[in-house]
């Protein structure tokens, strides 16, 4: 049964990451356009879910679905779209038959993507968040709270973060002067 541990931020959380980078890379070669830390593991200082979630842009996300094998090979448990159009995603469990994950990995191919701006909010999310404290204070006392009201119920954790997460976007958007039209970044 999945648990939410939301746990205090470890610095080996980025060393987890570095180390996984490295096995995608070696998977994958030459399909990367880009590979990203992503999620609150990135954010430095934060409460967490110790799970190191990866984003990784791709040429051509069809040509992913050739790798499945190898990823599974890695210890990765295949998931496909997983309801967001245009993504791969992967996971990873601990070791402990608990059912909890140690990694998500999300593929997305980097031009002509369907769920671009999924993708860049991920990023914003982490890049606003690690330079604002106070919104970063906000989503970590969100998250310690609702890992103790739905401990055993990831789809209510998940939803209870819904709105809070919005808000962040919405902000860093209009922190990084980001227009809805262009999706691009004026400062």
């Amino acid at each position: 049964m999945r648990t939410m541990d939301v746990v205090q931020y470890d610095e080996n959380w980025e060393n987890l990451f570095e180390n996984e980078k490295t096995i995608l890379e070696s998977i994958l070669g030459e399909h990367i356009v880009r590979i990203e830390h992503i999620g609150s593991t990135s954010i430095q200082g934060i409460y967490a879910k110790p799970i190191i979630d990866i984003l990784v842009l791709v040429k051509c996300i069809s040509d992913i679905d050739g790798y499945n094998h190898q990823m599974i090979a890695a210890g990765y448990d295949v998931r496909g779209e997983k309801g967001m159009p245009g993504r791969r995603y992967f996971v990873r469990f601990n070791d402990d038959n608990s059912g909890n994950h140690t990694h998500h990995i999300h593929i997305f191919q980097a031009e002509n993507n369907p769920s671009y701006q999924d993708v860049e909010d991920n990023l914003i999310f982490r890049d606003y968040l690690r330079i604002n404290e106070a919104a970063r204070n906000e989503y970590s006392n969100l998250k310690i709270k609702l890992s103790k009201l739905y401990y055993t119920e990831p789809l209510s954790y998940h939803e209870g973060k819904t709105e809070c997460v919005c808000n962040i976007v919405k902000m860093a958007k209009d922190y990084f002067n980001i227009h809805a039209e262009t999706s691009e970044r004026t400062t």
